[in-house]
């Protein structure tokens, strides 16, 4: 079991739910770094849409793969920082109604080139990209800077994967620079007593506290959008 092997929630609004229920039934899909697979088994069981995907690890991948209709798996397969790689998936001459990057970009050394090429590459003219990249600006991560910490996690805001970090106006620029626009925004938001840094307003002074309380989306935790040419 890998750190992100989590439960399907549809219940709550989340960046997976946001973006399962914004993809139309028998789509096709291609989904980037889907892990053990919990979107994947959604999309083919729920919405019955035809769904490829590209994973680096093996064992995550597999288990994936069962809902797959194609698969690119493991180191050789599946490295999303290897552009080799695509070459390989271009081959197969698909396009996508849909193109997942659920929480993927930040972990890439050049996002860039990755977003663009599948964009121009694998999308449908009316297709949509989907991407979730968590917000480098939350509250919760100012609290701990002007405390002098800045501590790499298993998961969250500072996941230790984490190589490209992303505040809205910096992924603005990156989506623009990508040749996209940004159709939808869904911008969640968890407060900062409820986020993995266990801090609150309480640990700066009170002039801090109140500037950071009344900042424009400052408890914005993941933006999830959609992308098109």
């Amino acid at each position: 079991m890998t750190t992100y092997d989590f439960l399907l929630d549809m219940e709550t609004e989340n960046s997976n739910s946001v973006i399962l229920k914004n993809i139309s039934k028998g789509s096709t899909v291609f989904e980037f770094g889907p892990a053990h697979g919990r979107m994947t088994k959604y999309l083919k069981e729920e919405l019955n849409c035809a769904v490829a995907i590209a994973e680096i690890d093996q064992e995550a991948g597999e288990e994936a793969a069962k809902y797959a209709n194609l698969s690119y798996v493991g180191e050789s397969q599946g490295d999303l920082n290897n552009k080799d790689i695509y070459m390989s998936i271009v081959k197969s001459g698909n396009k996508y109604d849909y193109i997942i990057f659920a929480d993927v970009l930040e972990h890439l050394t050049d996002p860039q080139y990755v977003l663009k090429w599948a964009a121009s590459s694998m999308l449908k003219a009316k297709g949509s990209v989907w991407i979730s990249v968590p917000n480098i600006a939350h509250n919760s991560v100012i609290i701990d800077l002007w405390n002098n910490k800045f501590e790499y996690r298993e998961t969250g805001l500072l996941d230790k994967t984490h190589i490209k970090f992303f505040t809205e106006s910096s992924l603005e620029s990156f989506v623009e620079s990508c040749g996209l626009k940004v159709k939808t925004k869904h911008n969640l938001i968890n407060v900062v007593s409820n986020t993995e840094f266990n801090n609150s307003y309480e640990d700066v002074p009170a002039y801090i506290s109140y500037g950071l309380k009344n900042r424009k989306d400052g408890e914005v935790y993941q933006f999830v959008w959609e992308l098109t040419r």
